[in-house]
């Protein structure tokens, strides 16, 4: 006979690798689904969080204590993620409708439906684990939970941030790392002489591995959203899909449409109108959109040297191999984020091609803002020209796009004394310290240039009526957009509710309500930790954002990220197990601690703004959730094992982190930029400190 338990330890450590790399599975996958929006990140963890911290509260009123009925539930959490993602990615088609961009509301409601069951069961099993260990009176402290889970968290942050990411794709990272919890439940059951379910389990396992490791039907559980998928890619910075509809290909990354071929409008447009405006073109910088069409027509001014920067080797990677991509003399591909090279590079441009999408994300916000402009302006020859678009109605310019355009101007005039805007297939901007003209089809004439759309339909299109539209629709007091109060995001968050009749305001209402009801059943020492967990996670959302603002890649770099905060929980749970006596003096002296890493953030966002190396971000995270994972077992002592704290503590902590993580990531960074939201999180940790003083003065 196994050791119960050993086995027991053993399978709570699984639920941890299991379940921390079905987050970021999940969180990742979410991103492809809703376009890279940052905002679905703090949706799925707050989701998470919310309905872990439901499941972990359920177990505290669950007296029964059954090994048959724990090791189900193992079973079930080991195999629910692959069907799980499968429903993520089909139900979509048949929610939303096709090619429409869903609501807020819609996409919250989508994660938190998809993601239910296995969350609730998450939550309820690890403190009823401990339920079961007390019945079968093997010793195991709430302290002792708290740390063999984040030691399971810990290994499957790492396990998936540093290897399976690079290697492979969701399916088989689910088999992989659900195998742990798969074996201990078949040795529970053995244990427990439980041998026909047993025989029942290994059969549905034994589906479960076929399904997981079958290639094609991965990629088949894509087509609904895509497809006919010509090519399937899971790259470290995002999913990448080549689909074919007829003789047409189209390019896809993180859920958005990057290329299309035979898109000659685009492509002339993008390329014609900065680069007519120069009398000689020597060096070009193009930063994204260098596939099929575009190096055509960059050609056709003989360009000594063009540099095309693209975030992610296997974009262009898979996009040469498929021919969208040649191999010409004059073009360097550098794979690496654009802003970094532009900060980095000593060459001079006579022309710099900004081909993104508008700035929805945080990622390609960077792009449009006060900061990346300056960055241009210094490599740029003289008489350079910058372009970028962004997508507009001919004929009719609502308010939000009057707010945008003239966000996007006034930004860009504080850089170029001229700032001219073109209304074709989108609004493009072209940014100079010298003259342009608006007559492009003559400026072509003059350098011999041929080309089919805008030779033909030039003068049909842009008309004088339209860049009149342009012109008076700029609001010259318009806020200017930079890194770390970003307008344009704030425009299209507003927009984005706008469009689906709906208003974050009652969202915030309610969510204030709930929270405020459950704060009053709350123990002081729950509070504290309530809150512990709301900056802990709030802190997580700041990084991440301030993350993406500097490097861009959070695809990549958010399950490590993630990973240092759950690395920092386990080392301060350790020590703080040591010292889990009821000392108020210690869990005041973290509250402490806490506020001034907090102010330092502070002070680092509001009056250096230099941009830190990874190292840093890295550092921070885990010296912050050290002190946060210190707190728990200390709270925990202070209230008393024999009034069994682990199901209040866990859901405290986890109620407090889904709150701080809707409100920081979701609402306030948005919204009011990242300023504000230490604001809030600084406030809230000097009302807990409040609480543990005044509890430290009762005592005394």
């Amino acid at each position: 006979m196994i050791n119960e338990r050993r086995l027991i330890v053993w399978s709570i450590i699984g639920t941890g690798i299991s379940s921390i790399t079905v987050q970021l599975v999940t969180i990742r996958e979410f991103l492809s689904q809703f376009h890279g929006n940052e905002i679905t990140i703090s949706l799925v963890l707050f989701s998470w969080l919310l309905l872990t911290g439901l499941g972990s509260l359920a177990a505290k009123f669950f007296k029964l204590s059954s090994l048959t009925l724990y090791a189900l539930l193992t079973l079930l959490i080991a195999l629910w993620p692959l069907p799980q993602v499968i429903l993520i990615r089909g139900l979509r088609e048949y929610i939303f409708i096709h090619g429409v961009s869903p609501g807020f509301y819609q996409i919250f409601f989508y994660i938190i439906a998809t993601t239910a069951l296995y969350c609730l069961l998450v939550g309820f099993i690890l403190p009823y684990a401990l339920t079961v260990l007390t019945a079968h009176r093997l010793h195991f402290t709430s302290g002792d939970l708290y740390i063999t889970d984040s030691v399971g968290d810990i290994m499957g942050g790492i396990l998936f941030s540093f290897i399976l990411v690079y290697w492979m794709k969701p399916f088989k990272t689910i088999a992989l790392t659900s195998s742990l919890l798969i074996i201990t439940a078949f040795l529970i059951m053995i244990n427990s002489r439980r041998y026909g379910l047993l025989i029942g389990s290994v059969l549905l396992t034994s589906l479960f591995y076929v399904y997981a490791l079958n290639g094609n039907f991965e990629t088949s559980a894509l087509s609904g959203q895509y497809g006919d998928i010509v090519r399937y890619l899971e790259s470290p910075y995002g999913r990448i899909v080549v689909t074919r509809e007829g003789p047409q290909h189209t390019f896809w990354e993180s859920g958005q449409p990057l290329y299309s071929d035979a898109n000659v409008i685009n492509s002339e447009e993008k390329i014609h109108y900065p680069m007519s405006q120069l009398d000689r073109v020597e060096n070009v910088l193009l930063v994204s959109g260098g596939l099929g069409e575009t190096l055509d027509e960059v050609s056709k001014y003989s360009p000594k040297h063009v540099d095309y920067v693209e975030l992610n080797p296997f974009l262009t990677g898979v996009a040469q191999e498929l021919g969208f991509l040649k191999n010409l003399d004059f073009l360097t591909i550098k794979n690496m984020d654009a802003r970094s090279y532009i900060k980095k590079t000593n060459q001079r441009y006579d022309a710099i091609i900004i081909d993104l999408p508008d700035p929805g994300t945080f990622q390609i916000n960077r792009f449009f803002t006060s900061e990346f402009f300056s960055l241009t302006k210094r490599i740029l020859s003289e008489g350079g020209v910058l372009s970028f678009g962004i997508q507009y109605s001919p004929n009719y310019l609502s308010d939000i796009r009057k707010q945008k355009l003239s966000t996007l101007y006034n930004t860009a005039q504080l850089y170029f004394q001229n700032v001219m805007i073109i209304p074709g297939g989108e609004a493009y901007f072209l940014c100079r310290d010298r003259e342009m003209t608006t007559d492009i089809p003559d400026r072509l004439r003059m350098k011999s240039i041929v080309t089919e759309y805008i030779s033909g339909f030039y003068y049909g299109n842009i008309t004088e009526e339209r860049i009149k539209l342009l012109r008076e629709g700029i609001d010259r007091g318009e806020y200017i957009n930079t890194d770390y109060e970003p307008r344009m995001i704030n425009i299209i968050f507003k927009e984005w509710f706008f469009k689906h009749g709906t208003s974050p305001r009652a969202f915030l209402l309610i969510l204030l309500a709930l929270t405020a009801i459950y704060m009053m059943s709350l123990k002081r020492e729950e509070y504290v930790l309530f809150s512990t967990g709301l900056a802990t996670m709030g802190v997580e959302m700041l990084v991440v954002f301030t993350f993406q603002v500097t490097y861009g890649y959070i695809y990549l770099k958010i399950g490590a990220i993630i990973t240092v905060f759950l690395l920092g929980l386990l080392p301060g749970a350790a020590i703080g197990n040591l010292y889990r006596g009821k000392n108020i003096i210690r869990l005041m002296c973290s509250e402490i601690i806490l506020l001034c890493l907090l102010l330092i953030f502070f002070i680092w966002i509001s009056f250096i703004k230099g941009e830190l190396p990874q190292f840093y971000f890295l550092a921070y995270c885990f010296i912050f959730s050290f002190f946060c994972g210190f707190q728990f077992p200390v709270a925990a002592g202070i209230i008393g094992e024999k009034r069994s704290p682990a199901a209040g503590c866990l859901a405290a902590d986890l109620s407090g982190a889904a709150v701080g993580t809707l409100v920081t990531g979701t609402l306030l960074i948005p919204l009011l930029g990242i300023q504000s939201a230490i604001i809030f999180l600084i406030l809230i940790k000097i009302s807990s400190s409040m609480i543990v003083l005044l509890s430290r003065k009762k005592r005394l």
